[in-house]
């Protein structure tokens, strides 16, 4: 009953991760910054839940059982907020607080309760508490498995909001037979014989604290560095946000076990391991192999650092200052990615700082094999080491060698990403292009020759899909674009025309002015509205200017801003659309196939599609690139001149799998994963 208890409670603590996240989504939007926050968040809530069961749990007794009654009055979990741009990450946080704290915080103290629980009882006279947080880390890992792969594919948010409420309730009634089995403090009495006496522990010093804090601080902060760089290439969404954190979770399953600890070769090799984790940095994600890899290894880091923490672990009477000090270390490192990082680095240098951090950590904690080595190593086991390290060593330093002669111009980092302006000079010719590169993706480039300005160039290209779709309509033309990047679709605006831009990064904007020059000399009228696209949009309705053409190009990454592609936000356009206008979505990816969601959700409003063919005859070349496209609009009349162009009508026949439609309710990411399509 107590292991399933844990697990249970577990379970709903780590399944309502994901299901915040998702619910603030259409609030604050799509930015992966968005979960960052509400991971140190849960760190702060878990800490608060530990410090609570280390202060009070033993004088409260039963009480404990009235503790976890106070969280139904926030049921069931719902969230009501707007962003707020000046300060996003305090609106994010007293969110967080006023809907999910009470929940998270009583789930919070179910391990460490059961263990003080179980440790003060005459059950647990003879057992070590210390597997029930292996137990505890299970249900956690499960829980997000179960999310991304079943909970999310297969239900909506209203459905999972009412099942979790359902669901703590049970819980509450488990805990209470846990009690009732176990009955900490009643029957019990410490022995008094010698033999208890010779193995009581002994007082903790304050030495002992720095290990602990620090063998959690450094997972933690990199666990956070991990998902702000995966989410940031990948996309911030469930499917996504689990996967480092199960990894995370997995790792104290491997370790918080009987006779658990750091395994022998990761004893030896863990230097190994921090070298091919910095060499993985540096490529860059790119594609789904390098991907696996890179998750790979922060497993193993992890596992280094928790299978040493769980070496160090005291006797089960002093467990609740060890997870208090745990979860105390885990805060830290959450909040200094979260809080501290994006004001204090001007890219995503907490990854590899952590990295350096983890060999000075582990060098300090490092086990007599890792030293041992050396000496004791045959010539042939020493020279294939050192060979190992010399091929993790040598990306490193061609990066740094390439990184001396970059042409890097400007970095920038708040809480929407990293931006960096770089000069690229295009091969076999002496013109240079002015990147904007966020994460490490595209957003926008042009050419720094007076005479080419306003040339548009990447995605957009003269001849290109926009550019098509923009031939269609004549001048003047009211445009809309969600997404401003470096503002580069200001080209196409001619006299008469005028130009609205949605962007939810107040930076943004100021960075396109400084940095090129397609808002300057754009030859329409202009206008940047700050906030999310589709909240903005829906804000200013009836009476407003209705748009020709309406381009959603928000895409941070290869990320998905789901929220945009709804169902609700396309009615949002439509609104906001004049007649016979065109909403053209631009959805090029290299880990999402887009089409089958726009043609399903689509087709629930009556709407006709077109995409764009990428056949080798269209295959761009640098400064451009090959881009998809898919055009909506209600009057499939409106489509015909960019079918007869090449483009491919959107309906029966055309190729692309079937797919349940978006939704504000129900979104799954999972099945318009490419990499889905190959192993499944």
């Amino acid at each position: 009953m107590l292991i399933f208890t844990v697990f249970f409670g577990a379970l709903l603590l780590f399944s309502m991760e994901p299901l915040v996240g998702r619910l603030l989504t259409p609030c604050f939007g799509g930015a992966a910054h968005v979960w960052l926050v509400c991971l140190m968040f849960f760190q702060a809530m878990l800490l608060l839940g530990y410090l609570y069961a280390h202060l009070l749990v033993r004088k409260l007794g039963a009480w404990h059982l009235l503790f976890l009654l106070i969280p139904l009055i926030s049921l069931p979990l719902r969230i009501g907020a707007t962003a707020n741009l000046g300060t996003p990450v305090l609106a994010v946080l007293v969110t967080l607080l006023f809907h999910v704290a009470l929940p998270f915080v009583a789930l919070s103290t179910t391990a460490v309760v059961a263990q003080a629980w179980i440790a003060n009882s005459q059950v647990g006279r003879n057992r070590e508490p210390y597997p029930l947080y292996a137990a505890s880390n299970a249900g956690s890992l499960f829980a997000l498995l179960g999310y991304a792969f079943l909970i999310e594919p297969l239900s909506g948010l209203r459905l999972q909001s009412l099942v979790w409420s359902g669901a703590y309730i049970i819980y509450v009634l488990l805990v209470l037979f846990t009690w009732l089995k176990i009955r900490p403090d009643k029957e019990y009495r410490k022995p008094t014989d010698t033999t208890s006496e010779t193995v009581t522990p002994k007082p903790l010093t304050p030495t002992v604290y720095l290990p602990w804090i620090l063998l959690s601080a450094l997972p933690s902060a990199f666990l956070m560095a991990t998902t702000n760089y995966l989410t940031q290439e990948v996309g911030s969404f469930p499917f996504v946000w689990v996967i480092p954190l199960a990894l995370y979770l997995g790792s104290f399953i491997v370790t918080f076990r009987t006779h658990g600890g750091v395994p022998g070769l990761l004893k030896l090799f863990w230097l190994e391991l921090l070298l091919a984790a910095f060499s993985l940095y540096l490529l860059g994600l790119g594609m789904w192999p390098l991907l696996l890899v890179q998750l790979s290894v922060f497993f193993a880091i992890c596992i280094v650092a928790h299978g040493t923490l769980y070496e160090l672990r005291p006797p089960g009477s002093h467990l609740t200052h060890f997870y208090l000090s745990s979860a105390f270390g885990g805060w830290i490192g959450g909040a200094f990615v979260s809080l501290v990082a994006p004001h204090l680095f001007r890219g995503l240098f907490e990854y590899p700082l952590s990295l350096i951090l983890f060999a000075a950590l582990f060098w300090w904690q490092r086990d007599k094999a890792f030293t041992n080595f050396w000496p004791d190593a045959s010539r042939f086991a020493a020279w294939s080491r050192m060979l190992v390290i010399g091929i993790l060593v040598f990306p490193i330093g061609l990066w740094f060698t390439a990184s001396v002669n970059t042409s890097t111009k400007f970095r920038h980092r708040n809480f929407y990403g990293t931006y960096r302006i770089v000069d690229h000079s295009l091969e076999k010719s002496s013109m240079v292009v002015r990147q904007l590169v966020h994460g490490s993706t595209l957003h926008g480039s042009q050419f720094l020759d007076p005479s080419m300005r306003l040339v548009p160039t990447s995605y957009y290209y003269r001849g290109g899909a926009m550019s098509q779709v923009y031939e269609l309509l004549p001048s003047p033309r009211r445009m809309a674009v969600i997404g401003l990047g470096a503002g580069t679709i200001s080209a196409y605006a001619q006299k008469d025309d005028q130009l609205v831009y949605y962007e939810i990064d107040p930076d943004n904007e100021k960075i396109a002015r400084e940095w090129f020059t397609y808002l300057k000399e754009c030859k329409g009228s202009i206008r940047v509205i700050e906030g999310d696209g589709r909240l903005s949009m829906q804000a200013r309705k009836a009476g407003k200017m209705k748009y020709d053409v309406i381009t959603i190009d928000a895409f941070s990454g290869d990320g998905i801003p789901t929220h945009l592609l709804t169902r609700e936000a396309i009615s949002v356009y439509l609104d906001r659309l004049g007649e016979n206008g065109i909403i053209l979505f631009h959805i090029s990816n290299r880990y999402y196939d887009l089409r089958p969601v726009l043609k399903s959700t689509a087709s629930t409003l009556g709407l006709f599609g077109a995409m764009n063919e990428l056949g080798k005859k269209n295959k761009a070349k640098a400064p451009y690139v090959n881009e998809q496209w898919v055009a909506l609009a209600v009057d499939s009349r409106r489509l015909r001149p960019l079918i007869d162009r090449g483009w491919r009508a959107i309906g029966k026949g055309d190729g692309l799998k079937d797919m349940a439609p978006w939704t504000d309710d129900y979104i799954n990411v999972l099945a318009a994963c490419r990499i889905r399509d190959k192993f499944f």
